[in-house]
């Protein structure tokens, strides 16, 4: 009573093996095809079909949700910072760090459920640029009134205590879920948010002074409002002061 119905049929059975993954999805196909031979109407269901339907949508989800992401960033970014350049070396920093770190399972060889990929890189992109936030104030108020490498170097320095405490909390929570959970899915999730967090701060504290440096003529011409650099002097000797 269960199996035959007036209008539907019922066929139960289990699958060995992976609950996703390029065999899963070819056997899925393969169960519908031979079904579709002798009833006009058929539907899959099942673990492994649920993911087979998300992983068909997560290359345009994970495009919407990437552009959107670094959209919003970058907007609240322009009206802070009030330059147009800027917002995009920052943006671009922590988008190399979400790329290094999905480029690891494919050099290591090693799997990664597409969830992780869609949680993990909003979650990066919106912790993590905090750290490049952090260094990138500092530097535009201390370029002010000291050369511009003298500047970076005296930002990086200030900042190195936050962005170190706070990246090294966020890396240490998401390798313990990592390491902790007993649910792949989770443990995904918890081991890329660990890591890129170490990545974005090896980013934010070894290339984006470089990138500030080196860019630093696209955050003048970009800017809102135009602020003259006060001159920089530099003498030696005595100095009598009535």
């Amino acid at each position: 009573q269960q199996l035959e119905g007036e209008n539907y049929d019922r066929l139960v059975f289990a699958l060995r093996g992976a609950v996703e993954g390029a065999d899963t999805f070819a056997t899925i196909d393969r169960i519908r095809d031979i079904a579709l031979e002798d009833y006009d109407e058929v539907y899959v269901v099942g673990d492994a079909t649920s993911n087979y339907d998300l992983s068909a949508s997560f290359e345009r989800d994970n495009v919407i949700i990437s552009v959107l992401t670094a959209l919003f960033v970058g907007i609240i970014l322009l009206f802070t910072f009030q330059s147009a350049g800027l917002p995009f070396l920052l943006v671009l920093t922590i988008q190399g760090s979400i790329w290094i770190n999905f480029s690891m399972p494919y050099l290591t060889a090693s799997t990664m459920y597409f969830l992780s990929y869609l949680v993990v890189s909003s979650i990066q992109m919106g912790a993590n640029i905090d750290y490049a936030i952090v260094i990138a104030n500092r530097y535009v108020e201390l370029k002010q009134a000291m050369p511009l490498k003298d500047a970076v170097v005296e930002s990086l320095n200030e900042a190195f205590p936050t962005i170190l405490t706070s990246g090294t909390i966020l890396a240490s929570a998401g390798i313990a879920i990592g390491v902790l959970s007993t649910t792949p899915s989770i443990a995904s999730i918890g081991v890329c948010l660990g890591r890129g967090t170490l990545i974005s701060i090896f980013l934010v504290m070894g290339i984006l002074p470089q990138i500030l440096l080196l860019g630093d003529i696209i955050i003048e011409k970009t800017a809102f409002t135009l602020k003259a650099r006060l001159p920089v002097q530099s003498q030696s000797g005595s100095l009598l002061v009535n």
